[in-house]
């Protein structure tokens, strides 16, 4: 009787392709990841852009840039309140224009997560940045630095006043 059996070079060009589908499969869920949250920071910055907007139908004027915490949306008329991201409501003078603000998916830092940049006195135009993990993302901006606040990293999406 012949026992049949698999010789050691099959049982290692199986292994072999098995680590390869393993290493393609991981690579594309981490795209996929990747490019799920920056679809999330594209549409959190456009809620916010359109926050901003009825704010500024409402006011006249857009939000100052937040004192102490740099990066935030401050309240300017009424009672002066500085939001926070991730977990105020974007709520002035009584009125209600964003349920929560959202925060970065990744935000776990003042250095990483939305900023919101207002200039003018009134504020007439602002900016909200982000950065996107995708380097190949058709949105992404990579020349000249107009999402770059004073005294942060680079960041490569923005949205502005219209």
């Amino acid at each position: 009787k012949v026992k049949r059996a698999f010789s050691l070079i099959e049982l290692l060009v199986v292994i072999t392709l098995i680590a390869i589908l393993i290493g393609a499969g991981t690579v594309s869920y981490t795209n996929a990841q990747k490019k799920g949250r920056d679809g999330k920071r594209k549409s959190d910055l456009k809620a916010i852009q359109q926050a901003l907007e009825q704010y500024f139908q409402q006011n006249g004027k857009y939000p100052d840039n937040s004192t102490p915490t740099a990066g935030s949306i401050r309240c300017n008329v009424g009672s002066a309140t500085n939001l926070t991201w991730g977990t105020d409501t974007f709520t002035c003078n009584s009125i209600t224009f964003l349920d929560r603000l959202p925060k970065d998916p990744t935000d776990q830092s003042s250095t990483n997560g939305y900023d919101y940049s207002a200039s003018g006195t009134p504020p007439k135009t602002y900016v909200i940045s982000a950065n996107l993990e995708n380097n190949n993302d058709s949105d992404r901006i990579t020349t000249g630095i107009p999402c770059t606040p004073l005294g942060y990293p680079t960041r490569d999406f923005c949205v502005s006043n219209p």
